[in-house]
């Protein structure tokens, strides 16, 4: 077997391992269950969303100047933590330390996965298949917190210790995979000779290079970025929302599982389509779908609702891998997991806003008007795309 080839088996199983995350569909039942307030479980959603805004560029530097293994290595150490916190903590500031360590080690491997694989590929020429293994991983991802979500449920029936203790099991095991990855041959970061203050400066300025030198990839990042947080957003609420239509917790919880295995097919389809389409063109029909969901989201009845939802979390699934793809293709390996970080903490930092509006709008206005004004914020972001487009062209 080549060495590229068992490196990305190695990151298949360990994707697979990691991202069986027991109490993904469960962790506000259970902080509410261990005497926490709704307003306190906010603010303790906050805090995670808040760590993921303070470290993810510096750890996704890490990544870049000291190694993808480095940085996935220590994301599930931290990882490993928020499960033990989890465990055995009984008041809302270890909470609080808990989920700062969930928002850390989600950061470390921000982006530090993705450019193993495509460095791995990249050192047999083979970066044309990125977006079929990107694919193959978020598949793996997205059937491993599905089977996570299903057993978390039958544990949590018996014991929360049975969740948290088979999560600290579940990241032990994690080792295995992360010792076995070989680091591949890249570019080696040009600050060799600089403090360590230094190499994180000029780290942040190469980011900032490359956002500035491509000027065509902003409205995608844009475009995307818009797309990503409001199915969050959707998908958070969307418990809460499903709740007061009438379903039962066995229908959400049956919702969010078809939800998850849909999303395995997408993610295997997406380099067929990437094959098949321009990039451009798969970010304007796709958005132009994405809004099209949207709306039928916010005027049908229950389950047309349901059925928009699951459409729109597809195209999130599905565009994911050719977006990387297309980003990866203009980096270099010492500022891959930098600027992919950068991404990262916009995205944290707009859904850190948004949860708390969003969740006022529903409170003053109701769910109806609030999904009105997030249809109007990506209307928006839409037409100046199309603005962008124009004047580009006229240029």
């Amino acid at each position: 077997m080549s060495l590229t080839k068992r490196n990305i088996n190695m990151i298949y199983f360990y994707v697979f391992i990691a991202q069986l995350a027991f109490d993904r569909a469960l962790w506000v039942i259970y902080l509410s269950d261990s005497g926490l307030s709704m307003g306190q479980i906010g603010i303790i959603e906050a805090i995670m969303h808040l760590s993921v805004v303070l470290f993810e560029i510096p750890t996704g530097m890490i990544s870049d100047l000291y190694g993808r293994k480095v940085s996935i290595l220590l994301g599930n150490v931290t990882m490993l933590g928020y499960a033990g916190f989890m465990l055995y903590s009984d008041s809302l500031s270890l909470f609080g330390l808990a989920f700062m360590s969930l928002g850390l080690g989600m950061t470390f491997r921000s982006g530090a996965e993705e450019a193993l694989a495509y460095d791995t590929l990249k050192q047999e020429n083979r970066e044309k298949d990125y977006t079929r293994i990107f694919g193959n991983m978020t598949a793996l991802s997205l059937l491993s917190l599905s089977i996570a979500k299903l057993l978390g449920g039958w544990m949590a029936d018996i014991s929360w210790e049975w969740v948290y203790g088979s999560m600290i099991a579940v990241h032990v095991i994690t080792f295995i995979p992360i010792a076995l990855l070989k680091e591949p041959e890249r570019e080696q970061p040009k600050q060799k000779h600089m403090n360590f203050v230094e190499q994180w400066r000029d780290q942040f300025k190469q980011g900032i290079f490359i956002w500035k030198k491509n000027p065509t990839i902003h409205m995608p990042i844009i475009l995307f970025l818009a797309a990503t947080t409001t199915i969050v957003i959707l998908t958070f609420y969307g418990q809460e929302y499903f709740t007061r239509l009438g379903f039962s917790s066995f229908m959400i919880g049956a919702i969010f599982t078809i939800d998850g295995l849909l999303g395995v097919a997408m993610a295997k389809l997406a380099h067929r389509l990437e094959q098949k389409w321009e990039f451009f063109n798969v970010v304007n029909y796709g958005y132009g779908l994405y809004i099209l969901f949207f709306i039928l989201f916010i005027i049908s009845p229950e389950w047309g609702i349901v059925i928009a939802f699951l459409i729109l979390s597809q195209l999130i699934t599905l565009f994911e891998p050719i977006f990387s793809n297309f980003i990866q293709n203009l980096l270099n390996s010492d500022v891959r997991s930098t600027f992919f970080s950068m991404i990262s903490l916009v995205e944290s930092f707009v859904i850190m806003i948004g949860f708390p509006l969003f969740g006022y709008m529903i409170e003053t206005i109701g769910f109806q008007n609030g999904f009105f004004v997030l249809l109007i914020v990506l209307l928006i972001i839409y037409s100046l795309s199309f603005l962008n487009r124009f004047k580009n062209k006229k240029s």
